[in-house]
């Protein structure tokens, strides 16, 4: 009897041994992939976040453009790109190796194409950027912790970000000048180089002049516009709001207009004949030069369009020589 229970008790012990070298085999793997697929998640971040930054950094360097005709800064954006790129790091080493490319993005296909493309509404300028990490390359692929137990030992990482430019969608509170200009206008004046200076007022259509806007409220008083010229719109405004229009001149605010002489506002673009107090649609937004303005018996506002210049609003909008950078990640 006790012969037998010693040798039950050595087959339990037994049996336990291989059990424990069991769930020893299972812990080590699964120790292995939460590590290692740890390091790995934290070194793809490092890299994504590097590709973005140089990809946006690049698309800010498109604009102005050069040239005649006038195209993107190509070499300006892809220089920017990796020098931005490469400030970064990843894996406890400094990146050393990106490859920045440049020309149109293909917003239908998704895919970047020759800058020596005849873009349709389609294409959008665009830097693209990968960083890889493998052999030759920042530092190699990185290397496993515990995953060489189960046969892994490096692993190559690429991160790739796309960034393009496109017209302002979104102006935030404070951007936007209370001055509403016909589309008619822009298109006729934004792209000319040189500018084409012009002045808007009530004697002053050529084709037609811009008229001052309350945005998104129904106000008709000189006060409320006085106060949009020095603070901008109150709330944010996008493409397709209807904003307000009020015909007339409103002399004294063509004066106050005078306190932003010297500077580049952002105005609507709207579509309409500016006849009657109505409220009408924001077709997008365009970058103007005040160059003078005045009050009393010539009442008028001087300037011109800004052709490409970089705005903080949000992309998306119909592009009137005003443009915001945007990422796009590519994975």
């Amino acid at each position: 009897m006790n012969q037998r229970f010693k040798g039950f008790v050595a087959g339990q012990v037994g049996s336990v041994a291989v059990s424990v070298a069991v769930v020893l085999v299972v812990l080590l793997g699964m120790l292995a992939v939460a590590i290692d697929y740890g390091h790995m998640v934290s070194v793809s971040r490092e890299l994504h976040k590097a590709a973005d930054a140089g990809a946006l950094a690049g698309a800010r360097f498109l604009v102005p453009y050069v040239g005649a005709p006038s195209t993107p800064d190509w070499i300006s954006g892809q220089n920017k790109a990796t020098e931005t790129a490469l400030l970064n790091r990843a894996d406890n080493q400094g990146l050393t190796n990106c490859l920045a490319e440049y020309g149109y993005w293909n917003l239908i296909t998704k895919t970047l194409q020759s800058s020596g493309i005849v873009p349709t509404a389609s294409h959008l300028p665009a830097v693209q950027v990968t960083i890889t990490k493998a052999e030759g390359l920042n530092g190699g692929p990185i290397q496993m912790f515990f995953a060489p137990i189960l046969g892994m030992r490096t692993r190559d990482l690429s991160a790739r970000a796309v960034a393009v430019i496109s017209g302002p969608y979104t102006v935030p509170a404070g951007g936007a000048f209370p001055l509403a200009m016909p589309g008619i206008l822009v298109e006729q004046y934004w792209n000319r180089e040189p500018p084409v200076s012009f002045k808007v007022g009530s004697a002053y259509h050529d084709p037609e002049g811009g008229q001052w806007t309350s945005f998104l409220a129904d106000a008709n008083d000189v006060p409320t516009i006085r106060d949009l010229i020095a603070n901008g719109n109150p709330t944010p405004l996008k493409v397709g709001d209807n904003i307000w229009i009020e015909p007339g001149t409103k002399t004294t605010l063509y004066a106050d207009a005078a306190s932003k002489i010297g500077q580049t506002v952002l105005v609507p673009v709207v579509n309409t004949d500016f006849s009657t107090h109505a409220y009408t649609p924001i077709l997008g937004f365009a970058s103007f030069y005040i160059e003078n303005a005045a009050g009393g018996s010539d009442k008028y506002i001087q300037g011109h369009f800004v052709k490409d210049t970089i705005d903080t609003a949000t992309s998306g909008g119909p592009v009137y020589g005003t443009f915001v950078p945007a990422p796009k990640l590519v994975f």
